[in-house]
């Protein structure tokens, strides 16, 4: 995969979880709890490369078997702090506040791996966090961090910390077969929340037809595909270039929850994504600080 083709990749995944926004709120309306939408769209995901990938699982080593562990446990908790806060608060906030997970990737892989990130990463979380307040005010109410903000804040760190990890281990596996491995695990811990915290879901409430149709929806193309893409395509990038790209999911996902009138538009939307995008795109451009010399030399 070429480095052109492994961008249009990432673009594609970005519009695909930008619909899983709005797909994830129509499942939840529907009465499905959080734990077992998770549960149907990575269960589907994993039975799925189960079947293609039968040979290459069961010839994997136990290193591609600890990697995709590790992985598909940061996955499960970007995901379920993301869908749980979905709850509490509206697509556009979950889909703008989860993208500032490019922030934090430099930080991340700075804390895994020590590679120091550029001095303007020290300066973009404060004009990200600008963003993020213009974006959770209220007229008549002021600035509202609500509880679903804060929870969709936790879920851009796991995403900060599956990139960052992810960065450097689809260079040692094969991406296919990290792909089952990330779905099966989180498949697993689905599983093992629901049955021992959320199982209650089941009850006479439920819309089962419209919940089972969106959570499979999310299963087959803001997972399985969109994962296989983002996979295959960080072999062939950088972490930080592959945050860039899947924050744009952010404009996406806002797009399609007003089109489906889940939310109104407003101005305040607008702005305080504008600002954040405004740091996610700055965070990829190479801005060059002048040296002590320079500076020196510029004022004689």
């Amino acid at each position: 995969m070429k480095p052109v083709y492994a961008d249009l990749s990432l673009l594609i995944t970005a519009v695909i979880w930008g619909t899983g926004f709005p797909a994830t709120f129509y499942a939840l309306q529907s009465g499905f709890s959080t734990s077992f939408i998770l549960l149907i769209r990575f269960s589907v995901a994993a039975a799925i490369l189960a079947i293609g990938l039968h040979r290459r699982i069961m010839a994997m080593s136990r290193p591609d078997f600890i990697r995709g562990l590790i992985t598909g446990i940061f996955l499960f908790l970007a995901f379920y702090t993301q869908t749980f806060a979905l709850r509490f608060t509206t697509p556009s906030n979950n889909a703008f506040i989860t993208a500032t997970n490019v922030i934090m990737v430099p930080f991340m892989t700075w804390l895994l791996f020590r590679k120091r990130p550029h001095r303007k990463f020290f300066i973009l979380p404060f004009v990200t966090f600008i963003g993020v307040a213009i974006l959770t005010y209220r007229p008549g109410v002021g600035f509202h961090f609500s509880t679903g903000d804060t929870f969709t804040l936790l879920c851009a760190f796991f995403f900060a910390l599956h990139i960052s990890y992810l960065d450097t281990v689809t260079k040692q596996s094969d991406p296919a077969l990290l792909t089952f491995l990330q779905m099966a695990t989180a498949s697993v811990l689905s599983l093992l929340y629901f049955i021992t915290i959320d199982y209650g879901v089941v009850g006479t409430d439920i819309l089962w037809s419209r919940g089972l149709l969106w959570s499979l929806y999310l299963g087959l193309f803001s997972t399985l595909i969109a994962f296989f893409l983002q996979t295959s395509a960080q072999k062939y990038t950088t972490s930080t270039k592959t945050a860039i790209f899947l924050s744009s999911e952010s404009l996406f996902g806002s797009l399609f929850s007003v089109l489906l009138a889940i939310e109104p538009y407003s101005v305040f939307m607008v702005s305080g994504g504008a600002v954040i995008l405004v740091s996610i795109i700055l965070s990829e451009v190479n801005i060059r600080f002048p040296k002590p010399a320079e500076r020196h030399k510029h004022t004689m």
